[in-house]
């Protein structure tokens, strides 16, 4: 690439992001005539990504390229953040496992350790810091005792 056409394609992408600054060099890519394995070759998309933008182009349907569908999946413990937070703010748990026990028993949803880790890290939840402080202040406790 030149270093007219690289200015170009990085300016795109700091001001619309990589995907669609991709989109958009297609467009103009295929409207200057360039063959669509050349250009599949230099912007780096698949033959499925392809299909889908020569599919728009064809029915003159230019907002359905540009359109953000990430898939992103949900945990099915969302629903339920608000009762686990409430039960942790009772009694917190010491370690993951804990945790992992008191969510089955509270919503039926039975997660791998690291699944539970991510879910209470990802909700901004201290439970597994203040389980850990509770497990200290229990053990200085019995060692006053």
């Amino acid at each position: 690439m030149s270093y007219g056409v690289r200015f170009v394609v990085d300016f795109l992408e700091r001001k619309l992001g990589k995907r669609v600054a991709k989109q958009i060099l297609y467009i103009t890519l295929i409207v200057f005539g360039i063959e669509r394995k050349k250009i599949k070759e230099v912007l780096g998309i698949s033959d499925v990504t392809l299909c889908k933008y020569n599919a728009a182009l064809r029915n003159e349907n230019l907002e359905s390229i540009f359109e953000q569908n990430y898939n992103r999946p949900q945990s099915a413990l969302e629903a339920h953040r608000e009762q686990i937070e409430q039960l942790f703010e009772v009694e917190p748990p010491a370690t993951r496992r804990e945790a992992a026990l008191a969510i089955e028993k509270l919503t039926g949803i039975k997660l791998g350790l690291t699944q539970i880790g991510k879910f209470l890290k990802k909700g901004g939840s201290k439970a597994a810091q203040l389980g850990s402080c509770r497990v200290k202040l229990i053990q200085i406790d019995k060692a006053l005792s």
